[in-house]
């Protein structure tokens, strides 16, 4: 039955289905399924999040398209995570077209860049393929040395086009998800479905399924990208891929029951600001004005929670509270911190199998200490490094990791136990521990949360524990931050008075300060200042010229 186009209200829309004919056969075969026909978006707003039943069509590059699609006929509780794409030409002219590039590329140097490799991919299609409207018998090309240009039915060559860019330059069938900008997580479990985190929409699954081979193939060919090797010898790995997302993979069915499984993390080109975080309610302003105030000095600080809680995130949109002349040193496994500071030196540790050549945590933060940072930014601490880092607060190094512990308990707990080993004595080098969940929301969706910001006192030997005080905590029965109020930051009296050269008679002055800098957060977010890099430079702006006269230009905007 052909696609009734009345139906499509949308101009736009309506445009983009009338030339785009694998779009087209989509919604032919939804619609004769008796499901309504989806609403179209250019890009994700607020109000979709919303949706009960979100049937929504958007696109992640000129011909692929995703379509949310809640009229599914399983009931494992799954939304449908649908790629719409060119479809993939017949296997005959696929096989050709590897076994001439195979030939032809030979003297190709492949560029690291993603932009140069499809640069170059589309160059040797246009000198290697020739568009034709007379049908062509693919039987009779047994001899690849003798063809010096493919010949591709012109209402195959789009299709043609898009599935060899993906194989040769791009990661194959993962395009279309790394390409979605919406996405957290890519998860592929072995042989089955692939699943995804859609930050709007939560788990997803994808009608597309892997076999074990395909999948083997799938992660042998990306790790030239990623520039790891994957074997039976050397099965998990971890590392980046190209865009700056995070690959964990394990491979073979030997350890992995259902074949290799892997995950891919992903990271936007450009980190949320802090701004954004403050929109999604993550946490108040009157929190974020205190971090303000405390990185502007110095303090140390861990980024607690657990896995998928968003400490990373959190981490990176901090750092524009940090003076921006200020050196920072960022130290990771696998680098997926972006800081806007011109002054920033980034290192990462190396792994080669071999105790001699390999660089660890604990290599590279003894070396930072020699390169006098004004901060040193841990992607995440697990092990030993972790005392190298008390060690470097101790010596004036300020330090901000994140770190996996859901509360202060286990927090001292991990910190002064086999394998860190930090002396409880040590423990009031830490100034902050901020502790952030995913935890269910309005409405039941999972949403992200600061739970606490904690002041660590110090040791108390009486009680052979840790003292610290909860400065602020989120209240899950109204979802608002509760804040002690003035005179509960024992930080405003011990350190930043101290700093400033004030005397205690001015701890008032701090609170007010705290009050001015909240409001100067909920100006820019009134003023829709979202972007990383905007955000940063209104903050570096503001430490120059003051907060009063800072919150006066917002005003008059």
């Amino acid at each position: 039955m052909p696609f009734d186009f009345s139906q499509v209200k949308d101009p736009k829309f309506l445009e983009i289905v009338k030339k785009t004919p694998h779009l087209l056969k989509y919604l032919e075969n939804y619609s004769a399924q008796g499901n309504p026909l989806p609403i179209f978006t250019e890009s994700l707003k607020p109000e979709h999040k919303k949706l009960k039943e979100p049937n929504v069509i958007y696109p992640v590059s000129e011909q692929s398209f995703i379509h949310i699609n809640p009229h599914t006929t399983s009931d494992d509780g799954y939304m449908e995570y649908v790629i719409i794409e060119p479809e993939l030409p017949e296997r005959k002219i696929m096989d050709i077209a590897d076994r001439m590039f195979a030939v032809k590329s030979a003297d190709m140097d492949p560029p690291q860049e993603i932009t140069e490799r499809y640069n170059m991919i589309e160059n040797y299609i246009d000198r290697n393929i020739t568009i034709t409207n007379v049908p062509v018998d693919y039987s009779k090309m047994t001899d690849i040395y003798k063809i010096e240009s493919l010949p591709i039915l012109k209402k195959d060559f789009p299709g043609f086009k898009y599935h060899f860019l993906q194989k040769r330059a791009g990661t194959g069938l993962l395009d279309p998800f790394l390409a979605d900008s919406n996405l957290e997580d890519i998860s592929i479990i072995g042989a089955g479905n692939v699943y995804v985190i859609h930050k709007s929409f939560g788990a997803l699954k994808s009608p597309l399924f892997l076999g074990q081979e395909e999948i083997d193939e799938l992660i042998i060919s990306m790790s030239e990208q990623f520039g790891k090797t994957v074997s039976h010898a050397k099965p998990v790995v971890d590392a980046s891929l190209p865009d700056g997302s995070r690959i964990n993979v394990v491979y073979g069915k030997d350890i992995s029951r259902k074949g290799t499984n892997t995950t891919i993390r992903k990271f936007a080109s450009t980190p949320l600001s802090i701004i954004q975080i403050l929109s999604s309610k993550a946490l108040d302003f009157r929190e974020a004005a205190y971090l303000w105030m405390m990185l502007n000095e110095g303090m140390s600080m861990f980024i607690c929670g657990e896995t998928a809680s968003g400490k990373t995130t959190s981490a990176m949109a901090l750092t524009a509270f940090i003076p921006s002349n200020w050196k920072i040193v960022t130290i990771e496994d696998t680098p997926e911190l972006t800081l806007p500071h011109a002054n920033w030196i980034t290192e990462a540790t190396r792994d080669t199998g071999s105790e001699h050549s390999s660089v660890t945590m604990f290599d590279l933060l003894k070396a930072a200490l020699r390169q006098r940072p004004n901060y040193i930014i841990v992607g995440e601490i697990r092990g030993a490094e972790g005392n190298i880092a008390f060690q470097a607060m101790q010596t004036g190094h300020p330090v901000i990791s994140t770190f996996h512990a859901a509360n202060m308990t286990s927090l001292v707990q991990r910190l002064t136990n086999d394998p860190i080993n930090v002396p409880k004595t040590h423990m009031e080098n830490l100034s902050l521990a901020v502790f952030q969940a995913a935890v269910q929301g309005p409405g039941g969706k999972r949403v992200r949360r600061v739970i606490s910001i904690n002041e660590i006192i110090g040791y108390n030997p009486e009680g052979n524990n840790i003292m610290f005080i909860p400065v602020f905590n989120w209240d899950p029965g109204t979802d608002t931050v509760k804040f002690r109020g003035k005179g509960s930051s024992a930080l405003f009296v011990s350190k930043l008075l101290q700093m400033r050269g004030m005397d205690k008679r001015d701890e008032a002055l701090l609170y007010d300060e705290l009050e001015l800098r909240a409001q100067i957060l909920e100006k820019l977010l009134e003023k829709k200042v979202f972007n990383f890099y905007d955000v940063f430079d209104s903050i570096s702006h503001c430490r120059e010229i003051g907060l009063e006269q800072f919150l006066k230009e917002l005003d008059s905007l």
